[in-house]
């Protein structure tokens, strides 16, 4: 990502979208972002709406009391299910294993070919782990191109050495929509501006829905007046940026801000080839990546960490539309995220393993980040120890 480029948005939504009815029969799509003091506060294509709750009908009163009780509930049931599943894949972790590289390997013949209908404009195809729904026919060999964008987004996310445990949902794979064009993905809720979205919802802790929206032009693959080709040397930082947030996506409604964007920037920022990443410089990527950014790969003054670690969804959402945060608080959470996961402590991500086993096990956010992320330390004195980590590592910090 260049200095100057719209940053991808995660469309996070805090319950699943819906239409409201006011209390005088008046209809509202929207999805609820806060209920506090008897005034609800609703996200639009419009904008964000704030009114007094009893202004809408019985029935979504009841509805917005029930998602505001679930979303203060802790999020580790203790009388859940005995089958109710981690979100993470613990058990067999071996901490701070890395290989030098991650990459895909499947050939043509595993691209599966769902549905072609022309007179419906409606194409479906599958790689081992992703489904896309396309407007256009396309070639197995221009979906396998592109394909090896997302399976080798998946290798890393499952073999990062912190129990992730990516795993598809639904009917086993993870969706993409396709477009022919931006206009035609801008007419179905496409951010102006960006290059693509992923998309999600949920209730609880349960994800409803997720899938990821990308124009064809923003997966490199052109029309040339007879087939479809794919630029190889095309840049893709900002897709992976997206599908690695998709592979987290039973994390998302546990972890907060920071880290869901900061893993996925670290990820993103990874030296990406052909299907491969490679990984044996990840903090000298990252600091590459923060001159795209800045202009600067020695110094960095980053969001100073109180605010990083407790920033909401649509604070960053906010200030991203603003233009003020693209800049600072997408390399701010890279950096904070790397430092827990490959240079806090013994550089194993110990730490980071252990708050994302006590998220998992129902304590709640800010208890795990006082206890177990920076263990007892003021936030002035996390700063001094994320500085002098990565003061080892070739980058200079300061805090705004």
């Amino acid at each position: 990502m260049s200095a100057g480029a719209t940053f991808w948005f995660s469309a996070s939504a805090f319950a699943e979208s819906r239409t409201w009815t006011s209390s005088d029969g008046r209809k509202l799509q929207g999805e609820i972002v806060s209920l506090s003091d008897g005034q609800i506060t609703l996200k639009t294509d419009r904008g964000d709406f704030e009114f007094p709750l009893s202004r809408l009908s019985e029935d979504d009163q009841a509805w917005a009391r029930e998602w505001q009780e679930k979303r203060m509930a802790p999020t580790g049931d203790q009388d859940a299910k005995s089958d109710d599943k981690s979100p993470g894949d613990f058990e067999n972790l071996k901490l701070g294993e890395w290989p030098n590289s991650i990459a895909t390997e499947f050939d043509v013949d595993s691209i599966e070919i769902v549905k072609e209908d022309k007179d419906a404009g409606e194409f479906i195809y599958r790689s081992p782990h992703f489904e896309f729904k396309s407007p256009l026919r396309l070639s197995k060999t221009v979906v396998m191109e592109f394909s090896r964008i997302f399976e080798a987004t998946f290798e890393f996310a499952r073999t990062m050495p912190i129990g992730l445990g990516p795993e598809p949902w639904g009917d086993g794979y993870y969706p993409t929509k396709l477009y022919a064009t931006r206009n035609d993905y801008l007419g179905d809720g496409g951010m102006e501006g960006s290059g693509g979205m992923f998309v999600y919802s949920w209730r609880g802790n349960e994800i409803l829905t997720s899938v990821i929206k990308v124009p064809l032009t923003n997966l490199g693959v052109e029309y040339t007046g007879t087939r479809f080709i794919v630029d190889h040397d095309r840049e893709s930082s900002t897709l992976i940026h997206e599908i690695a947030h998709q592979m987290t996506g039973r994390w998302l409604p546990l972890v907060p801000t920071w880290f869901s964007e900061g893993l996925a920037e670290t990820i993103s920022t990874q030296r990406y080839d052909k299907g491969r990443f490679t990984l044996t410089s990840m903090d000298r990527s990252i600091r590459e990546a923060i001159t795209r950014y800045t202009g600067n790969d020695r110094e960095f003054d980053m969001l100073n960490l109180e605010r990083l670690m407790t920033i909401s969804g649509k604070e960053w959402a906010d200030e991203l539309a603003s233009g003020f945060g693209g800049r600072i608080n997408y390399p701010s959470a890279n950096v904070l995220f790397y430092y827990f996961l490959r240079l806090e402590g013994e550089g194993n991500g110990a730490t980071l393993v252990d708050y994302m086993k006590a998220l998992a096990g129902g304590m709640k956010e800010e208890e795990a980040r006082t206890e177990i992320l920076m263990k007892g330390k003021s936030y002035e004195e996390l700063q001094e120890a994320v500085a002098d980590a990565w003061r080892s590592e070739g980058l200079r910090l300061s805090f705004r």
